[in-house]
């Protein structure tokens, strides 16, 4: 579940534009479920970080590869209608 330092920058200064892109796209189709009281961007990290956990631990061989598809659909349709 851990990684080791990949050497790039997030939510700082320096951080690459592909990635603030990528991060600006999700804040774009996410902010506006976010719900009363919880501020968009903070919505977004924990839906990428959700997102990134099922990608990494998929990858890694720790989840059944049949269900790989459905995981993501549950994510998606469940967070974002909270």
């Amino acid at each position: 579940m851990f990684q080791l330092d990949g050497g790039l920058a997030f939510a700082r200064e320096d951080t690459p534009e592909p990635l603030k892109d990528a991060f600006a796209a999700l804040l774009e189709s996410l902010g506006e479920v976010a719900g009363d009281g919880v501020r968009p961007a903070l919505f977004t990290e924990v839906f990428w970080a959700a997102l990134h956990g099922l990608a990494t631990l998929t990858r890694a061989g720790r989840l059944p590869p049949g269900d790989a598809e459905r995981r993501v659909e549950l994510l998606v349709d469940r967070l974002a209608r909270v």
